[in-house]
């Protein structure tokens, strides 16, 4: 019963992200919000879709507008590039297309990370990024998986005629709920939710926005380390 109504809640969030996304500078809120309470979910936590939705859609457009503009900045500019290339008019050597697709992949492994963290975590714009490319890293097996995750299935729903309607109903609600078993561990274990159980909110140091705090949680390597010197949780 619980997957039926995680999957109808998924659908009703999915809807409520593409609206959202309408205005296209409103997407990285819309994106954050639907993370935030996609979270919720799996934590089993928060209030109505709706109201969860909209208190964090409002919370987030400051924060995520900023990273969602540097992002579809950079995304923009990347394809510019790869049909130019690909297209040969410019004269531009085809083995140029290497290091555009590099890029491409280090945009989308920094992706996964840096919206949902926005949704989590109270960051400066530089920190946001900085703290999604060490995860990226650190944690290289979970954004492998979460990269093929957000590839996967939005390709196969936009590319099978038959399954076009699907994508409007879970198209980007579904990818992100599967990210979201992958990386609320990691959240987790940066937030040090073990030492706060039963606080509402969790302070851990971040040196762009408190230079005075301490961070939490102990780590197994120099990138988890810095990675888990996070903002405070939302």
């Amino acid at each position: 019963m619980r997957a039926l109504s995680d999957l109808s809640k998924l659908v009703y969030l999915n809807i409520l992200t593409l609206i959202f996304c309408l205005p296209v500078v409103t997407a990285g809120a819309s994106l954050a919000a639907m993370h935030y309470v996609i979270m919720e979910m799996i934590e089993e936590r928060g209030g109505t879709i709706l109201s969860e939705f909209w208190k964090r859609f409002r919370q987030n457009l400051r924060s995520a507008t900023p990273i969602w503009l540097i992002l579809l900045a950079a995304g923009l500019f990347l394809y510019g590039d790869f049909r130019l290339i690909e297209g040969g008019q410019a004269g531009i050597p085809k083995a140029m297309l290497i290091p555009v697709m590099a890029l491409a992949v280090i945009l989308m492994a920094i992706s996964v990370y840096v919206i949902p963290l926005t949704a989590r975590f109270e960051y400066t714009t530089g920190g946001a990024f900085r703290n999604a490319a060490i995860l990226a890293v650190a944690y290289l097996p979970r954004t492998l998986l979460m990269m093929v995750i957000m590839t996967v299935i939005p390709y196969i729903l936009l590319n099978v005629t038959r399954l076009l309607p699907l994508f409007f109903l879970l198209g980007i609600s579904l990818p992100s709920y599967l990210c979201a078993l992958v990386y609320l561990p990691v959240f987790k274990k940066m937030a040090g939710e073990e030492e706060a159980a039963g606080e509402d909110e969790w302070h851990i140091d971040d040196s762009e926005n408190d230079p005075k705090g301490d961070p939490e949680g102990n780590t197994e390597a120099g990138e988890e380390e810095e990675a888990e010197q996070a903002g405070t949780e939302r």
